[in-house]
């Protein structure tokens, strides 16, 4: 992620980082209501990452927790 791909939101951002340190990528969209996407590039699976969660904190779970499901393949 470049320096204006940032999130607003701390926490989520925070689980981005930590998806990005476990081998995931990262790719802000930019578009609509979504910020962006994390991606497992091995199973080719992904989590898209809202711009404005109702819930932070639920929304950097749902990172964490995809980040743990695909820690194994990347």
């Amino acid at each position: 992620m470049g320096i204006g791909d940032r999130h607003q939101k701390k926490d989520v951002e925070a689980a981005l980082r930590r998806a990005e340190d476990a081998g995931l990528k990262v790719t802000h969209k930019g578009n609509g209501h979504t910020w962006g996407v994390v991606i497992c590039c091995p199973c080719a699976q992904h989590t898209t990452v809202s711009c404005t969660p109702r819930s932070p904190g639920n929304e950097a779970k749902k990172i964490d927790q995809f980040t743990e499901r695909h820690r194994n393949c990347a």
